[in-house]
């Protein structure tokens, strides 16, 4: 029926599920609510590379697929990324390799998506290096983390 979101539990559930995961990968300061979308397809492509109770603990991607998963793969979303800049797009003078943002991995791409904050555009490329560590130390302050400085409410 029409207006009855009751009547649709389980889809319901799938909803709230990526909402949720969404809103606790925009946490990063960094990242804008811009990219919500993004965050939402993150959440998407986590959730089939998780063990599903439906599926009897296995995998989506690897039922669908019938291949293992590889790991390796997932990066942090929000962590810094270098990619090299292609020759034809640069001198010899400039740099081989520009900062980006990671936003995800791209579908049917051997390449990742990235945000570029100068610009403030996303592109693809396939040959990146990740910062994983760079969103560690964004929660940190003086060598702190910036977590233990909010007052704990009693």
């Amino acid at each position: 029926m029409v207006y009855t979101p009751h009547q649709n539990g389980v889809v319901e559930r799938l909803n709230m599920n990526l909402l949720q995961r969404e809103s606790s990968i925009l946490i990063n300061p960094t990242l804008l609510k811009e990219f919500w979308a993004e965050a939402v397809l993150t959440a998407d492509y986590l959730i089939n590379r998780s063990p599903s109770t439906s599926k009897d603990y296995n995998i989506l991607e690897e039922v669908w697929s019938g291949n293992p998963y590889d790991y390796l793969n997932i990066k942090i979303f929000g962590c810094d990324a270098y990619a090299l800049v292609p020759n034809n797009q640069r001198s010899k003078l400039d740099l081989k390799s520009k900062c980006y943002v990671f936003v995800r991995n791209d579908y049917g791409v051997r390449g990742y998506r990235l945000w570029d904050p100068t610009t403030h555009k996303i592109i693809i490329n396939k040959d990146v290096i990740f910062d994983k560590l760079s969103i560690m130390k964004l929660g940190m302050v003086d060598g702190e983390s910036k977590w233990a400085q909010v007052p704990q409410i009693q």
